[in-house]
Order: C-alpha cells, then structure tokens, then sequence
C-alpha cells in the first residue's frame, strides 16, 4: 500500500535518488519497444505464426510512372519502394535530466555490506568497504521565492532528442535500398 507523503519515514538517501534515475530507463525502455513495434507493424507483413525473431516480409509500395527510354520513346515503368523507407521512424532518448530535491538528513547509521565484493579492510567511508555509512533522509519541503514552505516537492527537467539510428537499423536501410526495384512495364 502506498504511503501518503506526510506519513514518510526515513528513506535511505540512494533510494530518494535511485526511484526517479530508475523510472528514467523505465522510460527509455519502453520508448525503445514502441520503436520496435513501431518498425514491425508500419514496415513488415506479418506471416506464419507470429513467432519472436520473424516478422516477415517487407511491405513495398509500388506506384508507376512514364520516361523516355535510350530511344527517347515514352515508356511506362514500375517502382517498388520499402514503406518503412519512406516514413520517420519514432526512436527518442533523454538526452539530459535534471532532478532536484529537497531533502532532510535524518539520521546516520553503518550498514553491513551484501555482496562478496565487499572489502573488509576498506575504510568505512569507501562504498566498497563491508561497513558503510549510509545518510538516511526525508524529503524535505521546498521554499518559494517569498520565502513560504510548500508542500514536498521533487523537480525534473528533461531534455528530449532523436536517438540515433542503432547498427541493426541502419543495416536494414542498406537492405531496404537494394530492394528498391524499377523495371519497364
């Protein structure tokens, strides 16, 4: 069950940090799989029985057109172009993020280290060391420029851009542009 904000205890600090850094790749992911879907249902014919890693044949789009041949006598000719060629495909990244919190240190307490990595002569301040120091926090009430409390408060800018178009997308525009077919009709 969901606690209300005024009814938080303490948290430690890397979980009031971690909980938003973690919904940013959350997001990421599930922009990626839109992609996915996105490049399977606009660009391919779905066939057989739909299992992963087959996603069929190329939908063409095909259209005709008349120009003079060698001879300079009209002809008809016939274009075969991938749809997924033609179309932008949808793939975005957060290129920045900014958080800001307000937070109130609540309490310090050492913390046993969980993982076989842990190093017993580290010095109890180094993350690696069996002993560590941990803050534990709340979220603390931000100020307003006239200098009234609001309520808990958690700031987040995000910076949007295209991502970059991954290898295997590119791989398959190389192949998508040898399957561009022209022939006289």
């Amino acid at each position: 069950m969901a606690r209300q904000l005024s009814e938080l205890q303490s948290l430690p600090f890397h979980q009031i940090i971690g909980a938003p850094l973690t919904a940013i790749v959350e997001g990421q992911a599930q922009a990626a799989q839109a992609t996915a879907e996105f490049i399977e249902r606009v660009g391919f014919v779905q066939q057989g029985d739909g299992q992963a890693g087959e996603v069929g044949k190329l939908k063409m789009v095909s259209f005709s057109y008349s120009k003079p041949d060698v001879d300079g006598e009209m002809k008809e000719y016939r274009l075969e172009i991938p749809l997924l060629s033609m179309v932008p495909i949808p793939s975005i990244e957060v290129k920045e993020a900014e958080l800001e919190f307000n937070i109130k240190v609540a309490d310090v307490q050492t913390v046993q280290g969980q993982t076989q990595l842990s190093d017993d002569n580290a010095p109890s301040g180094n993350w690696m060391a069996r002993d560590r120091i941990e803050l534990r926090t709340t979220m603390g009430k931000m100020q307003t420029s006239e200098g009234r409390n609001t309520d808990i408060q958690m700031n987040i800018k995000m910076k949007l851009q295209q991502a970059d178009i991954p290898e295997g997308v590119q791989h398959l525009f190389r192949v998508m542009d040898q399957a561009i077919n022209s022939e006289e009709v």
